[in-house]
């Protein structure tokens, strides 16, 4: 052996003893970065590599991973090749697997009892953050031993069928719940620690029965149904969403809910976010012109989505700016549409109107802003009713005509220089 031959052997001897002397943190550490495949071939390393893998506790099978089965593979041969490579990084595991995350690829229905297994062999593992996301087309209905374990504390659920374990003793420890495009068979959930609930565009919303007393954020967004009953006895909510889809009527939900019942059962509220559709069905009622301090003195931030100026949207913000003595920021996203409304019109023209302060307002954020006359109405009304406000920012809508552009511009200036102590910013749309 020449003697440069004998310096290498010894550098690469060198470095095989730096990577086996490396801390078990920084191992792990360098693991966790890794995709599960690449991750499986630093066993290969050193011997003290060989089943640092095997005993990392997340395992990660998302989307990056099978789309690489997948470029390896004819599309006939994928969907088995993908089911022994997820029955071997499993079933070679050793130890607990505290997050298990599974996106799962279009596979053939007979495939569909390998997710149980694998569901089933996880559950027993101690999880604790269990991800599942269908990315098939096809529904896959989640068996209830999957959420078994009962120190579950994070689970979230995207395009799959739902139904809750009835045995007592589930969710005991869970304290997010995320569930997205979910279709719910009846189920009831007893949430004792829950902290966060998200329901995006679920299916079968009045099949769910749910009690949450700890419950501090709740988003129920674009849902086939909006039961809110479960939810006005949660006395420590923080955070609120609510977003009624375009298909929910409106004379089959509660009549009872109106925006001072409603905002009188969460004296701890901070933040809000309603959209336009709901804001229309709490206006069902008479608006007061004030509520009670004491319902929405907590409430800092309020954001208003899909609004379509909408005479009673709008009467329901003014409320809300009037009432909250500490509300600081206003964001409000408009529609894709916004119909003229001179109902609006006159409302937002009323001499009454300049007399409101909103005294706590310091930030007002207006997004997909079209130049109509009720969006710039209601801007000369915030910039002359707002004593503490500090900065105005305005994005127009990308589709807006460029004399409409103008024109607008032209307004918003006019307007600034009448209060010269607020920054007004109005800029391009992404």
């Amino acid at each position: 052996m020449t003697a440069d031959n004998r310096a290498r052997v010894a550098e690469e001897r060198g470095a095989v003893d730096r990577l086996s002397n490396l801390p078990i943190n920084a191992i792990q550490n360098i693991i966790g970065r890794m995709p599960i495949r690449d991750a499986a071939r630093t066993s290969i390393l050193s011997s003290k590599w060989r089943y640092f893998w095997a005993e990392y506790p997340e395992v990660v099978l998302d989307e990056q991973f099978y789309a690489e089965i997948m470029r390896n593979n004819s599309p006939n041969f994928f969907r088995t090749e993908y089911v022994n490579k997820v029955n071997g990084i499993l079933f070679q595991h050793l130890g607990p697997i505290l997050k298990f995350v599974l996106d799962i690829p279009e596979l053939y229905s007979t495939q569909y009892s390998s997710i149980d297994q694998w569901l089933l062999f996880v559950s027993r593992k101690d999880v604790t953050e269990l991800i599942l996301h269908n990315r098939s087309p096809n529904p896959y209905k989640v068996p209830c031993y999957a959420f078994s374990c009962p120190k579950l504390a994070y689970i979230s659920v995207t395009k799959c069928i739902f139904s809750a374990p009835n045995s007592e003793g589930f969710f005991g420890k869970l304290t997010h719940l995320v569930l997205e495009t979910v279709t719910f068979q009846f189920s009831v959930l007893n949430l004792p620690q829950l902290v966060q609930l998200e329901l995006k565009n679920c299916f079968g919303i009045q099949l769910l029965c749910v009690s949450t007393p700890s419950l501090r954020i709740l988003n129920l967004l674009d849902n086939d149904d909006l039961d809110l009953s479960y939810y006005i006895t949660c006395k420590d909510l923080e955070e609120v969403c609510i977003g009624l889809s375009d298909g929910v009527e409106h004379d089959k939900l509660d009549k009872n809910i109106t925006l001072t019942k409603l905002l009188g059962c969460w004296p701890e509220l901070e933040c809000l976010y309603l959209n336009g559709s709901f804001l229309k069905h709490l206006a069902a009622g008479d608006i007061p012109q004030r509520l009670p301090i004491d319902q929405v003195n907590s409430l800092i931030s309020l954001t208003q989505f899909r609004i379509t100026y909408h005479c009673a949207e709008i009467a329901c913000i003014l409320c809300l700016l009037q009432s909250a003595l500490n509300l600081s920021e206003l964001e409000i996203w408009a529609d894709k549409q916004i119909i003229y409304d001179e109902k609006t019109v006159s409302y937002l023209k009323e001499p009454g109107l300049m007399k409101q302060s909103f005294k706590g307002l310091q930030t007002v954020i207006m997004q997909m802003f079209k130049g109509s006359t009720s969006e710039l109405l209601l801007v000369k009304l915030l910039l002359a009713c707002s004593p503490s406000l500090e900065r105005m920012c305005i994005e127009e809508n990308q589709d807006l005509d460029p004399i409409d552009r103008l024109n607008t511009s032209k307004e918003l200036l006019r307007f600034s220089r009448a209060s010269p102590k607020v920054e007004v910013i109005f800029q391009p749309g992404n």
